[in-house]
């Protein structure tokens, strides 16, 4: 049995990395902004109580990521696998670019998950076999921009390939300490972001990453990669 933990659990590939470890048999804390109002995961929580623990936070607010983390403290003793899915998207034109927004896409996309790692990397250290996966994008590359056209937007994937050069400072931070960084993609998703004419259900994104992070080894360390395994230029 594996211990998970896994941000923006309540709705998307969150909810789906939720069902499919719980499924496999596995313990899972699972994290959203508001718990109360997450009606697919307490529906799960009803299922599997005996695996499943529901904590509130929010990924940009270092407070809540603090408590979040001393709440999981006193119930797991070790964490194997931290999957940092939280974050939004907005978007906009060049010409409609705000000072506001474009922090905010950052302190959720970017900034949110290296202090996730920070707060939680006491009891990655304690875990079996550690693995923090960043859910990243291919709108993350830089190498892949001119094959993506117009698509995405300036906050969101600038965030994302901030996340990615994060992800790669985080697996040389981690080494001694013998855990594995991911940067990861889940693909094109029909979800509430990748929209329904999106090439891949929840269940298959999901899946294939899961399969992913299970082969994951240190030599895999701080490499950006597709949801089918392959290495991704960035």
């Amino acid at each position: 049995m594996k211990t998970v933990l896994i941000t923006g659990a309540n709705r998307g590939i969150g909810l789906e990395f939720v069902r499919q470890y719980l499924e496999s048999g596995h313990r899972v804390l699972a994290t959203c902004r508001k718990p109360r109002n997450a009606a697919a995961l307490n529906n799960l929580l009803a299922r599997h109580s005996d695996l499943l623990a529901i904590h509130k936070m929010d990924v940009s607010d270092e407070v809540s990521i603090e408590a979040a983390a001393r709440a999981a403290g006193e119930e797991i003793t070790g964490l194997d696998i931290l999957i940092n899915n939280a974050g939004i998207g907005i978007w906009k034109s060049f010409e409609e670019q705000e000072m506001e927004e474009l922090v905010e896409v950052f302190r959720a996309n970017s900034a949110g998950p290296l202090l996730v790692a920070k707060s939680f990397l006491p009891l990655m250290c304690k875990g079996q076999r550690p693995l923090l996966a960043n859910i990243t994008s291919g709108y993350g590359s830089i190498k892949l921009r001119d094959e993506f056209g117009t698509a995405g937007s300036y906050s969101y994937n600038a965030s994302k390939a901030a996340l990615n050069m994060i992800g790669k400072m985080l697996a040389i931070e981690f080494k001694d300490q013998g855990i594995i960084v991911i940067l990861q993609s889940p693909g094109w998703v029909k979800t509430d972001m990748g929209g329904q004419g999106a090439d891949l259900t929840v269940e298959q994104s999901v899946s294939s990453m899961i399969e992913i992070f299970d082969r994951a080894t240190m030599t895999d360390s701080g490499k950006f990669y597709d949801r089918t395994g392959a290495e991704t230029p960035w």
